[in-house]
């Protein structure tokens, strides 16, 4: 049986001139381009159907039609959290929902009041706003929107910045996690917190989760220690409000006799020494060179991650074979627990 492929309209008006070939070209034209028309409209139409009955090609609006039918919701994008510290005189209070102003122009609330002591005082604070964008790095500052008396009106982003902010899930990966629960669905009836539950069930947790480590037994019987990854992040790590999310969504869903924990996976550096050959050595193949490295790193998602050599030479030849690799030196292999993470490449 071979795929169905949609006729074009060149196509159909020449069908059926052919098919109307007895009457004169003066109606023979006109009518052939009208009915064309018609049929590939029709033709238009039934290509649509088809492509919503699966979520696998469906648009959007099937989309959370499929999704309601198995339980996956569309992830929301979600606001940075943290804790900025506030300076003042000692025994102020610091009330909560007050609102801070970042320097990316974003308000932020304080969610729980506070009474300052002496030096830095913590304050736990969410931004208004969703987004990537709601993160802040430490060090940076953020200022009370109408002043305290007797706190300063500049607070620092404590160490560990403010994050877990994320944009909504894309349509492609909402699409691979409804269909990855309809296989699941269909060929095991439900989830019972195997590997690759956790793993679904990390993704499903926050929208940064690109996928998990997932280790079972470690710890003794019935242990598992789940470790996010993050491709989208610094060394592909989560941050702590990440790994604060997916602990959450575990404690509902995880099998009550389970005994699991969450953390960051072990960076293990992928350290590469390139020595491009004269004409070769230019700014556009060192970018080219360094984005085909580190796709392939971010490949790397299993717990049995192995960066062979040759794939390393073959994603360097994408841009050019002019050069010479002098590292690494033998292929890589990701112990238990780590992450592939590429560090600056190295031109000689």
């Amino acid at each position: 049986m071979t795929d169905y492929v949609r006729p074009s309209y060149p196509e159909l008006k020449t069908r059926i001139e052919a098919d109307l070939a007895a009457l004169p070209a003066v109606l023979r034209t006109p009518l052939s381009a009208m009915w064309a028309r018609v049929c590939h409209g029709q033709h238009g139409y039934l290509d649509w159907i088809d492509k919503q009955c699966s979520p696998l090609t469906c648009e959007l609006e099937r989309l959370y039609d499929w999704a309601a039918l198995y339980g996956v919701d569309r992830l929301a994008a979600t606001p940075a959290t943290g804790n900025v510290l506030a300076t003042g005189t000692l025994g102020t209070d610091l009330l909560a929902d007050k609102i801070l102003r970042g320097q990316n122009g974003l308000d932020y609330k304080v969610l729980a009041a506070v009474t300052l002591g002496a030096g830095s005082t913590p304050v736990s604070v969410r931004c208004e706003s969703a987004g990537a964008a709601t993160n802040l790095a430490a060090g940076q500052t953020l200022t009370l929107v109408d002043p305290v008396a007797g706190v300063n009106s500049t607070l620092t982003v404590a160490v560990g910045g403010l994050t877990g902010g994320a944009e909504i899930e894309t349509l492609e990966a909402w699409r691979v996690r409804v269909s990855d629960e309809w296989r699941t669905m269909v060929t095991r009836g439900a989830r019972s917190g195997k590997p690759d539950d956790y793993r679904f069930w990390a993704k499903t947790a926050h929208p940064s989760v690109t996928t998990a480590l997932v280790q079972p037994h470690v710890l003794g019987l019935g242990t598992v220690i789940v470790r996010p990854i993050c491709n989208g992040l610094a060394n592909r790590l989560p941050t702590t409000a990440i790994i604060n999310a997916v602990s959450a969504f575990l404690t509902d869903i995880a099998p009550a006799t389970a005994d699991w924990s969450v953390t960051a996976p072990i960076v293990r550096p992928v350290n590469a020494t390139i020595d491009l050959m004269p004409g070769y050595d230019t700014t556009g193949n060192r970018n080219a060179i360094t984005a085909a490295l580190n796709a392939l790193v971010l490949s790397e998602v299993s717990e049995t991650a192995f960066l062979a050599l040759a794939e390393i030479d073959a994603a360097i030849a994408t841009v050019t074979t002019q050069y010479t690799r002098i590292a690494p030196v033998a292929d890589l292999a990701a112990a238990a627990g780590e992450v592939f993470v590429l560090q600056p490449v190295i031109w000689a």
